[in-house]
């Protein structure tokens, strides 16, 4: 029977999709404005949209190798594709804010900015329409499927943006004289873009290094322990996340008098019922010690 997060994956997939049609749409209509108009900034803008293509089909392919159901090589399934698709997405959104930034403080400098053509700005206007609406619907699924890769991926669209309304103020400030205004607002948007992806960046961390949860999270499953009949009390609660999914590793104390038989009912109570309120949660491993006492 697929595991309810088989839909997740599914639904992180399209997502995915859907930021690569539209930037493989838009790259053809700005390298287009930008060689046609004549539009530094714009030229620029395109391969940012392009680079933005080339993250959506990498979390792309993280979402169908995460999905892979668990084998014999890899017993806790394949989930971590999906962090390991977050941390490549948020170097490359790193790298991309530091070329921009280099690149911008040269033009800055050296003072090449034209005057570009009107088509270039219309182009940019189009782009910050339709990213923004690309944007909001990578960034809604995300949320709901709570993907790392997915929202590092809604948020280099939301860098898009950002550098389409930098070309867009350059190339009009560069149309009425002001040539300085598109470096420098480029510039800033490389900062932006370097800082999001530094967010990125550690969030993947974590989840590959199985940090710790939110611990409203942590709190939920040992609520729900506490209520199964027989556990006196919750020990420890460790979690690990992989991919959209989680393992949780549980110790608790029961009665000391109760039979082998007795103390497996209740660790088998707690996992259904955890498994039942939480559907991320893929399996759950309690270990059951008399209450008051430690193995260590």
């Amino acid at each position: 029977m697929a595991h309810v997060h088989d839909h997740g994956y599914e639904l992180g997939e399209r997502g995915a999709w859907t930021g690569i049609i539209s930037n493989i749409i838009l790259f053809t209509a700005k390298i287009f404005a930008g060689i046609y108009g004549r539009s530094q900034a714009m030229i620029a803008d395109a391969f940012h949209t392009l680079s933005d293509a080339v993250t959506s089909i990498t979390v792309l392919i993280g979402f169908k190798v995460a999905k892979k159901p668990a084998d014999e090589h890899h017993p806790f399934g394949h989930g971590r594709a999906e962090s390991i698709a977050a941390k490549i997405v948020s170097l490359i959104l790193i790298a991309l804010g530091i070329k921009l930034a280099v690149d911008s403080a040269r033009i800055f400098i050296q003072g090449e900015m034209g005057q570009p053509g009107v088509v270039a700005l219309y182009a940019a206007i189009l782009s910050i329409i339709v990213k923004e609406i690309t944007y909001r619907r990578v960034i809604r699924v995300s949320k709901k499927i709570k993907s790392a890769s997915l929202k590092a991926d809604a948020y280099h669209h939301r860098s898009d943006v950002l550098s389409s309304v930098a070309a867009l103020v350059g190339i009009a400030g560069a149309r009425m004289g002001w040539t300085f205004m598109d470096p420098l607002a480029g510039i800033l948007v490389a900062g932006f873009i370097i800082k999001i992806g530094a967010e990125v960046f550690h969030v993947a961390y974590d989840e590959l290094m199985d940090a710790a949860p939110p611990e409203e999270f942590q709190k939920k499953i040992r609520d729900i322990a506490t209520c199964c009949s027989g556990v006196d009390e919750v020990k420890s609660v460790m979690t690990r996340k992989s991919g959209l999914d989680f393992f949780l590793e549980i110790t608790i104390g029961v009665d000391g008098k109760k039979t082998v038989e007795e103390a497996h009912r209740t660790t088998v109570d707690i996992k259904r019922s955890i498994m039942k309120e939480i559907p991320s949660v893929l399996d759950v491993l309690v270990h059951v010690e008399p209450r008051g006492k430690s193995d260590g």
